[in-house]
């Protein structure tokens, strides 16, 4: 199922891009042609990743990883909710900040580590996944600016502002999940991120 989900993610963000791209160019408008040419090599990080790391990555992970491409590339840069919804945004990188958890969930499993103790270093290790992908996402940001002129971070208009922003909800995000995370796994309840646990 998961497979699926991520095939179906792939072709959707392909279909839609490609259309949005040759729609632009056709128009002679080529102010977001490097936003939408940046989409495609994101789509074979995994691949690369597994070809050349020789490192195999889960379907779990795949399926955050484009979840979260789908929500900040796809719909925020390259069908631009950024600028047509305010907070789009703060959003997408909230919900980064859910899904880096489960990320990290996945890799502790990975490592085979207990679930049942040494909550303190699962929390430890969960936020410093979260601002490992949240810093690299702004990197990532910041060198499509440099290299193609554009300006994702948006830091003509604000500086440093929305970087910050940008990670702190990502933060808040995790915070959220990790006092759902232990209240499930400390009251031993049965709730979605405990399901989610057994299912690694």
């Amino acid at each position: 199922m998961k497979k699926i989900l991520n095939f179906i993610l792939i072709g959707v963000m392909l279909i839609g891009n490609t259309y949005l791209l040759i729609r632009d160019i056709s128009s002679n408008d080529f102010s977001r042609v490097a936003t939408y040419f940046a989409l495609y090599p994101l789509l074979f990080v995994p691949n690369v990743i597994q070809k050349f790391i020789r490192t195999s990555v889960s379907s779990e992970v795949t399926l955050v990883y484009y979840i979260f491409i789908f929500l900040a590339q796809f719909l925020g840069s390259g069908v631009n909710l950024y600028k047509q919804i305010n907070w789009f945004d703060t959003f997408t990188h909230f919900i980064s900040g859910t899904l880096s958890c489960f990320v990290a969930l996945i890799l502790l499993s990975l490592f085979r580590i207990d679930f049942n103790r040494k909550y303190a270093f699962h929390v430890t290790y969960i936020l410093g996944i979260v601002f490992l992908i949240a810093g690299g996402w702004e990197f990532f940001e910041f060198g499509m600016d440099q290299l193609t002129g554009s300006n994702l971070q948006h830091a003509i208009e604000t500086g440093v502002e929305d970087t910050m922003c940008d990670m702190l909800a990502a933060f808040y995000g995790s915070i959220i999940f990790l006092i759902i995370y232990l209240y499930e796994m400390l009251g031993k309840h049965n709730g979605f991120i405990t399901k989610f646990i057994k299912s690694l």
